[in-house]
């Protein structure tokens, strides 16, 4: 079993959503904590990411997070609605 790590930056993205969108996400990632697998791994100068998408309200969401396999923790970066997502990670990394 894996344990969930939010950084100040996914944080601070979090905030920004609705207080049901924040509560669906945080929902929808108990997922990752069994298998931090599930979502897909990201490509070119993003690789070493993984994206996990869902739906909600017709709104879809990205969480992007990395996987420390050894200390058994998913680190979610950054998560918010699909629109500009990558750019805004790019920006980020």
């Amino acid at each position: 079993m894996f344990r969930r790590v939010i950084t100040p930056s996914a944080k601070k993205s979090l905030k920004r959503l609705s207080r049901d969108a924040e509560q669906e996400l945080l929902k929808a990632t108990e997922m990752l904590i069994t298998n931090p697998h599930t979502g897909e791994k990201l490509h070119g100068s993003l690789s070493f990411l993984f994206s996990f998408h869902f739906k909600f309200q017709n709104v879809q969401y990205r969480v992007a997070y990395t996987i420390e396999a050894m200390q058994k923790l998913v680190i979610i970066h950054l998560v918010g609605p699909r629109e500009n997502f990558y750019d805004r990670l790019r920006r980020l990394f």
